[in-house]
């Protein structure tokens, strides 16, 4: 089983912030996902690796903590690399990442102009204003349907266009269009009915700047984050 379809980088973080604090809330915030999508992700990594990469403890000396087994402290360590993948059942894939263009202003803070109406800020230099090119993944992407305290540097209001499920999985995409933009962000199915997510809800997307991630063109991929023209 190839095994780009079922690790992320999400998950190495994730697990590792696991490691060094125990709190499944906690580890969730600093990688920028939501606490469901955390559990999503770590029971998709059992699945794959054929056995629980994290222990939670109710009460007692542990007082709730989420501690890595010996199989996450393994791949913490070692890397994923380090572990075969164990179980062959098929995983659904994991959706394609956003790509946005745009032109880097330096700033103070360093941003990325995308069209005419949205400034993303970013944590990567470049020369100022040579045209850039970012992946976000859409798992990384927060959603909620109004704002609250957050650190994440952008806040993007967006309209949903379109929610698309799979049979095979509890995992849905939406398709938000912000600003000129049409981004994709994958929520659980029960995220979904929580929020009450449908075609034509208001949302409050939060994207940490670190999320937006460089990456050299590739003219002959497609863009789903691209800016409409």
């Amino acid at each position: 089983m190839h095994r780009a379809p079922v690790v992320t980088d999400t998950d190495v973080a994730l697990l590792r912030s696991l490691g060094r604090g125990g709190s499944l809330v906690a580890a969730s915030r600093q990688v920028g996902i939501s606490r469901d999508r955390a559990v999503y992700r770590i029971a998709r990594l059992a699945r794959a690796f054929g056995g629980p990469v994290v222990r939670a403890s109710r009460g007692g000396a542990e007082h709730g903590r989420t501690t890595l087994t010996p199989l996450g402290d393994r791949i913490v360590r070692g890397g994923f690399d380090a572990v075969e993948l164990l179980d062959a059942r098929p995983l659904a894939p994991i959706a394609l990442p956003n790509l946005v263009h745009g032109r880097f202003l330096r700033g103070p803070p360093a941003e990325v102009r995308v069209g005419r109406a949205l400034r993303l800020r970013v944590a990567f230099a470049a020369e100022d204003g040579s045209p850039v090119s970012m992946l976000l993944d859409p798992e990384a992407v927060v959603v909620a349907r109004r704002r609250f305290p957050s650190s994440a540097r952008n806040v993007l209001a967006g309209t949903v266009e379109a929610l698309r499920r799979r049979p095979d999985s509890a995992e849905v995409t939406l398709v938000v269009r912000v600003a000129g933009l049409r981004l994709r962000v994958a929520v659980t199915e029960e995220t979904a009915r929580e929020l009450g997510l449908r075609a034509g809800a208001t949302v409050v997307l939060y994207v940490k700047a670190t999320a937006l991630r460089r990456v050299e063109s590739d003219p002959g991929r497609p863009t789903p984050g691209s800016p409409r023209t």
